[in-house]
This record gives C-alpha cells, sequence and structure tokens, in this order.
C-alpha cells in the first residue's frame, strides 16, 4: 500500500482506548511504543504503518520508521524514560518487570486515516 507517497507492507496496532497514544505519537510528544516483549523486532529499520484501534473501527493513521528499542529491567530506568513513552503509572500498560520501548522516527500522518480490517496488538501485513 502506498501511504504517504512511500510503499508501506506492515503496520503495528496501537490501542488507544485508555489512552490516546496515536495522537501522541503523530504529534511527536511520545518517541517509544512499548511492548511487554520484542514483538516488533523484525520492524526495526523499516517503514510502517502505525494502525489506531481501541476507538471504533481500527483505521491506519500514519506512518513511522522504528529505529531500534530500548530494554526497560526496573523501575527507575522506566520512570526515568516517561518523556519518551508517556505510559501513565497505573495504567495497564505500566511497567511489570520488563518493558521494550521501539523508537519511532520520521512519523507522519496520513491526511484522512485509511480503514483496515485489524484488532489486538499484532504486526499486521496491510
Amino acid at each position: 500500500m502506498i501511504l504517504n507517497g512511500i510503499e508501506v507492507v506492515k503496520g503495528f496496532n496501537i490501542n488507544d482506548k485508555e489512552q490516546a497514544f496515536t495522537e501522541q505519537i503523530l504529534t511527536g510528544v511520545k518517541t517509544e511504543e512499548t511492548r511487554k516483549s520484542h514483538s516488533l523486532d523484525s520492524l526495526i529499520g523499516k517503514r510502517v504503518a502505525i494502525i489506531r484501534t481501541g476507538r471504533g473501527n481500527a483505521v491506519i493513521v500514519g506512518t513511522c520508521t522504528i529505529e531500534g528499542f530500548t530494554e526497560y529491567r526496573n523501575e527507575e530506568d522506566w520512570g526515568a524514560a516517561f518523556e519518551k513513552h508517556r505510559v501513565e503509572r497505573g495504567s495497564k500498560y505500566d511497567f511489570t518487570g520488563f518493558k521494550v520501548g521501539y523508537v519511532l522516527r520520521n512519523v507522519q500522518r496520513l491526511a484522512d486515516p485509511v480503514p483496515c480490517k485489524s484488532r489486538g496488538i499484532v504486526i499486521r501485513n496491510i
């Protein structure tokens, strides 16, 4: 699929039900997408779609390049990185012993969201 003039084959879901993570990413406030495991490793170095879920039907809202990752293994490092990941304390996405923060670069918002079929926190072919 061509998004913002670039061919993109994969995308990853972000659940916005509890917090507007995709908007934070698209505005540059959130620069890391966090996961409980290394589930996005296969996307490192690739241009991918950002898929918003959790608020109505799934839609592609933008694109980014996943540059690399940081592993968080303790509360102190997790807390110190809040400005990057923006995960609120006490949310279901808060630190639970281990987190991976994927570095998002070259984020671009789509002019109009593109509907897609997708559920959960997963990587999708688009």
